[in-house]
């Protein structure tokens, strides 16, 4: 089956980053003529990632106020992906007003561009992070929004721009909430946590039970292009997840499996994990800088933040094709090929 988009122009921000990569590939192979908005310092970068006579670039920084007037010319869908991608900032002032420029301001200029050009589909990537920071309870798209952080914030408020510039413009929109995506080439977490165990860096915490979504690029990119695609992703909010729910400690031991370290068969105490983390907290007040455990990095660690998928399954008939089970070794292989390099 032929995809809609093929033969159209499409937009995307955040087109060189993880997730936008991926996307940027399926809309090439997919037929369409893709436009990537790049910054200045990154224009070279998007001419190694791409040579397609059907992908050109808009040099604009999503920071400044006034966007090119041409940005959204001829475009029929837009992907919004661009964002500061520093999320973990608790409520750090410094942070929250670039979080506002980049993720509200920006979004904003690029919904008042695109309903000037007449564009017919706007796809906002948002993050769970807008719902809040997650529990024992598994949350969808009714449970209440109640974000904590500055990221979270403003993914909030950029979500109501997009959704309410779809009911006065008659544009197709809609918003995907991600947890954490994982895949090769990620430089997110879990990378970090790879890298960590392999280097013997990262203990055996103990298993807490703790249950936490993730999702792979992939199903991402899949999952953004049935939400431009179906009628029915319109005025839409939906979470994505690969429908699994994984304990760190599962984590941890099917990292060290692939990695081919024998797996752990004791833990570290939770009394010692906690008191490192106290005083990760008590350096962090003194110095100014992070100690390599606190109490928000034990939290995640250890915490649950857990969601459903089911909507987008429903509606739009989303399957994932990936869990952290398979991933894992193409993940180790890429991350080798670095590490050597």
């Amino acid at each position: 089956m032929g995809s809609e988009l093929a033969g159209k122009v499409v937009l995307v921000t955040g087109a060189t980053g993880f997730i936008g990569r991926h996307l940027v590939a399926r809309l090439l192979a997919a037929g369409a003529s893709v436009k990537v908005v790049v910054r200045e310092a990154r224009v070279r970068d998007a001419a190694r990632l791409w040579q397609s006579v059907n992908l050109s670039q808009v040099v604009a920084d999503l920071m400044d106020r006034d966007l090119p007037n041409h940005v959204c010319d001829q475009v029929d869908t837009v992907f919004h992906l661009a964002g500061y991608a520093h999320a973990e900032d608790a409520n750090d002032p410094r942070a929250a007003n670039v979080h506002w420029r980049i993720t509200v301001e920006a979004t904003r200029s690029l919904l008042a561009q695109a309903a000037h050009s007449g564009v017919r589909r706007f796809v906002f990537v948002s993050s769970v992070k807008a719902m809040g920071e997650g529990g024992d309870m598994a949350l969808d798209e009714s449970s209440p929004a109640a974000p904590e952080t500055a990221y979270g914030k403003a993914k909030r408020a950029a979500e109501k721009l997009v959704l309410a510039a779809g009911l006065a413009h008659g544009m197709h929109v809609c918003v995907l909430r991600l947890p954490l995506v994982y895949g090769p080439g990620g430089k997110g977490n879990l990378s970090r946590m790879i890298s960590a165990i392999d280097r013997g860096r990262f203990p055996p915490i103990p298993d807490t039970g703790n249950r936490r979504s993730m999702v792979h690029v992939d199903d991402v990119a899949q999952a953004l292009l049935l939400a431009a695609e179906k009628p029915e992703a319109d005025g839409q909010t939906y979470i994505v997840t690969d429908r699994q729910a994984y304990s760190t400690r599962q984590i941890y031991e099917r990292c060290r499996e692939v990695l081919g370290k024998p797996v752990a068969r004791w833990s570290v105490p939770p009394s010692v994990l906690q008191l490192a983390a106290k005083s990760g907290d008590i350096f962090f007040w003194l110095t100014g800088r992070h100690f390599f455990l606190d109490s928000e990095r034990l939290g995640k660690l250890t915490g649950s933040a857990w969601y459903s998928s089911d909507k987008i399954s429903r509606d739009l008939g989303f399957k994932p094709r990936w869990d952290l089970e398979h991933a894992l070794p193409e993940m180790v292989t890429e991350y080798r090929k670095v590490r050597e390099s």
